[in-house]
């Protein structure tokens, strides 16, 4: 046994994993650390505890992603079963998640619980991920199934919570500089404390990349930070803000990328957001309590888009060049009610007004049009909802919980979506949870708007998801065993008209039904204080019923394994080995459809000098793999990364 952490240091190091024998885990005799079951804000309309929510959660933690060293978003969100996030080539390529088989404008992603999704964006609503940097998260909480019972549009596959740091009473300030190949550079500025009984935290960051692969470049800031302030138990203020700002280089979506592209000019996008949120959480009496929150969302994108050709003569895409600016604004109040410890019910009512618009120019001209055309659109929209849920313990291992929501969006129908759900613990180290939701996502306003593709006569696609999980512990809580069946029924999908398109008319209808079902699997195991692994795999299958064409990029089966190791008190290493099968794609430059499967092997290490000073190493791709996630898109090679962290205080 003296030499298991020098054979799994090895291990780790050469990207290669060792099979843990059963033995092994049984064999260790620490007692296991109690773990408080985590409170979730994100699945319900009132916190509930991770063990009683109705729908599949996944919390990932501020230590878990500071001993990956993540740099972006997307590779935080890479280690969750039922979620798929790719990479179209570098860090200036755009980022998407798919929650259980859904198009990536079907989750709704927030920030502190205020949407960033931008409905006037041409991916109908889907956030880039890359854009989006961890130094401010405190936690994320993923919720997969439908959830606009609670959130209304734009939640129809799940919702994403970026839950930022807060403040603290105690002061601490944090540096962070790291730079590694390809003239990657990033700076890290935070301080947390309390002035006058007000709580603040803040931030700067400062990221640039170069070009992982041809074309490809990425540059951003983020700015942000909070006030909290609470008189006594009964009132508490929140204020959370951030702006954003970000310029990125790279191939545009369909030209085929580094590889296949055959017009060699880059994209340009660049973009500011800003978002700002005020959160009043009242206790009125001893079983009553309201929150009022109000927020602001606002974007801002400039896009270059040269264009894509098939061959060097001939354009399929024509060069745009445009800009769209969308704000939102979203007012919320919630009563909640407590009868007992095993009865209380929650209702309130919501307000979102939406005002987007795009100008810019379509060079119709480059597919032989007689003219250029403008693509400005102008759209506004108000929604006003109404929601009630109830959560009900008939019986001491029983949770059963009944939410009902109408959303009334102006210029469309009234959409009703509820949720039903159930948890039982049948033992002490099994339960069992079964839901069924319903959701709904309206049209975006460029599908509904713009001048060449949209359609004003679009109805809103719709969803219907069940799941099944069982949740097991083993060996006196060693290992914990997550298994989940589901289900999702995405219907009126918006899509271009085929047999229009086949006259050179292209126009956005409601047009298909896809059926996605699979099954998410998740084994952690701390078998030793300085051992933690943890599996996770996803098989998925995706069916448009009536076609015999597949869905893009939904791999039927990815997974990995994360070990982490801690050989001294000082020293953290973790690694993590991804892999991907096979998938569907579509590129105008090349009759290939399938993208090979792939793994690559990522690392990373921390040496705590002391209580102020660390060093940092991260590396991904660690054996080099030349792989794509879309045709044509090159991913980068190894790359390493090397950092240095200085903090004061507590």
């Amino acid at each position: 046994m003296a030499c298991l952490p020098t054979t799994i240091f090895r291990l780790i190091c050469t990207g290669t994993i060792g099979v843990l024998s059963l033995s092994t885990v049984l064999a260790a005799e620490h007692d296991p650390i109690e773990q408080l079951d985590p409170i979730v804000i994100t699945a319900t309309a009132s916190p509930t505890t991770l063990s009683q929510a109705p729908a599949a959660v996944t919390i990932i933690s501020r230590e878990q992603i500071a001993q990956q060293h993540a740099n972006r978003l997307s590779t935080v969100l890479q280690q969750i079963p039922g979620v798929f996030v790719d990479e179209m080539g570098g860090r200036g390529g755009l980022s998407s998640v798919y929650l259980r088989g859904g198009d990536p404008n079907f989750t709704m992603i927030m920030i502190d619980g205020i949407p960033i999704n931008d409905p006037s964006n041409q991916r109908g609503g889907s956030v880039n991920l890359a854009t989006l940097t961890p130094e401010r998260i405190e936690r994320i909480e993923i919720v997969r199934g439908p959830v606009s019972v609670v959130y209304g549009s734009d939640a129809m596959a799940g919702a994403i919570n970026i839950i930022t740091r807060k403040g603290q009473t105690n002061p601490h300030y944090q540096a962070t500089v790291e730079g590694g190949q390809f003239g990657y550079g990033r700076g890290v500025i935070q301080a947390r404390g309390a002035i006058d009984g007000v709580l603040y935290s803040g931030s700067f960051a400062f990221t640039r990349n170069d070009a992982q692969v041809e074309g490809d470049q990425f540059q951003g800031i983020t700015t942000g930070g909070s006030l909290g302030w609470s008189q006594d138990p009964s009132l508490n203020v929140q204020v959370t803000g951030q702006y954003s700002q970000s310029e990125i280089r790279a191939f545009p979506e369909g030209s085929g990328g580094s590889r296949l592209s055959v017009l060699r000019t880059t994209e340009r996008r660049s973009a500011d957001e800003f978002l700002v949120g005020i959160t009043l959480k009242h206790q009125l009496a001893q079983t009553w309590r309201q929150q009022l929150s109000a927020n602001v969302f606002y974007r801002r994108e400039d896009i270059n888009n040269p264009g894509v050709m098939n061959t060097s003569m001939t354009f399929i895409n024509p060069p745009t060049i445009f800009t769209t600016d969308f704000s939102r604004y979203r007012f919320l109040w919630t009563l909640h009610k407590t009868f007992d410890q095993n009865w209380n019910v929650s209702g309130g009512v919501q307000l979102i007004h939406e005002d987007g618009n795009r100008a810019g120019t379509q060079q119709l001209t480059a597919l032989g049009f007689p003219a250029d055309q403008r693509n400005d659109f102008e759209k506004t929209r108000t929604t006003l909802a109404g929601f009630f849920e109830t959560v009900w313990s008939p019986f001491s291992h029983t949770t059963m919980t009944s939410s009902l929501r109408l959303d009334d969006p102006q210029g469309f129908s009234p959409e009703v979506t509820p949720r039903v759900a159930i948890t039982v613990q049948v033992l002490p180290a099994t339960s069992v949870r079964g839901s069924y939701s319903e959701g709904f996502k309206l049209p975006s306003f460029n599908a509904l708007s713009d001048p060449l593709i949209g359609n004003p006569s679009l109805v809103p696609e719709t969803s219907r998801g069940g799941d099944l999980n069982v949740h097991q512990e083993l060996f006196h809580k060693k290992v914990e065993l997550d298994l989940t069946y589901f289900y999702n029924r995405f219907s009126n999908l918006i899509d271009l008209d085929p047999v229009l398109a086949r006259q050179n008319i292209f126009t956005l209808v409601n047009l298909s039904t896809v059926v996605t079902n699979g099954v998410e699997l998740e084994v952690t195991t701390t078998p030793y204080p300085w051992l933690q692994v943890k599996g996770f795999f996803t098989y998925l299958n995706t069916e448009i019923l009536g076609s015999d064409d597949s869905l893009r990029n939904r791999p039927n089966t990815s997974g990995g394994l994360i070990v982490g190791i801690q050989p001294t008190s000082r020293l953290h290493i973790r690694s993590q080995v991804r892999a991907v099968g096979k998938r569907f794609d579509l590129q105008i430059p090349t009759s290939q459809t399938v993208v090979p499967s792939f793994y690559r092997v990522d690392l990373a290490a921390t040496l705590t000098l002391n209580d102020s000073w660390k060093i940092f190493a991260a590396g991904e791709n660690l054996t080099n793999v030349r792989y794509e996630e879309f045709l044509g898109f090159e991913a980068p090679g190894v790359w390493f990364r090397f950092g240095l962290k200085c903090q004061i205080g507590e």
